[in-house]
């Protein structure tokens, strides 16, 4: 297959770890996947297979993960469940001004709200095992990524969060 990019050169394939930025989060990687490569301009082209698995895994992690969602994980979780901004502000019974500030990180979203989010996105996802208990709990400034990565057997996403090196 030719570079997309450039379309001058071939691309290579590997099978490495893939800094998922096309989410629209920052702290994703996907372990083990076939990332394509252009030996000239350096475009990379993963291969990702069942990306609405991969979605509902991301979301699945992120309603249970136990520090504070940051502002790019509320809005994921907003269009997650398919919500506009406007919808968003009536499902949460506030006005678009308000979201727009959670989602900008002008202001934190209050812990009752964040619960709010959680647990609709796990009811619209029907995720069982979620445990609104420990989620959102520590008030943390560590940097965690969350590492995504393919069972090529059960063909299925698993999840797990790590502390920034």
């Amino acid at each position: 297959m030719k570079c997309p990019v450039c379309e001058r050169a071939e691309l290579a394939e590997q099978v490495q770890n893939y800094h998922y930025r096309e989410c629209g989060l920052d702290n994703v990687i996907l372990t083990g996947i076939t990332v394509r490569t252009c030996p000239e301009c350096g475009a990379l082209a993963p291969k990702i297979p069942k990306i609405e698995a991969l979605h509902d895994c991301i979301t699945h992690a992120l309603i249970k993960k136990e520090e504070r969602l940051i502002p790019a994980e509320i809005v994921f979780l907003r269009k997650s469940l398919g919500w506009s901004g406007a919808l968003f502000a009536d499902n949460m019974h506030s006005d678009r001004s308000q979201i727009s500030k959670w989602e900008s990180g002008k202001v934190v979203m209050s812990r009752s709200n964040e619960l709010l989010l959680r647990e609709m996105v796990a009811r619209g996802k029907k995720i069982d095992d979620y445990e609104r208990i420990d989620a959102a709990r520590k008030e943390t400034h560590k940097v965690v990524s969350l590492f995504v990565r393919i069972d090529q057997a059960k063909q299925r996403w698993t999840d797990e969060w790590r502390e920034a090196a």
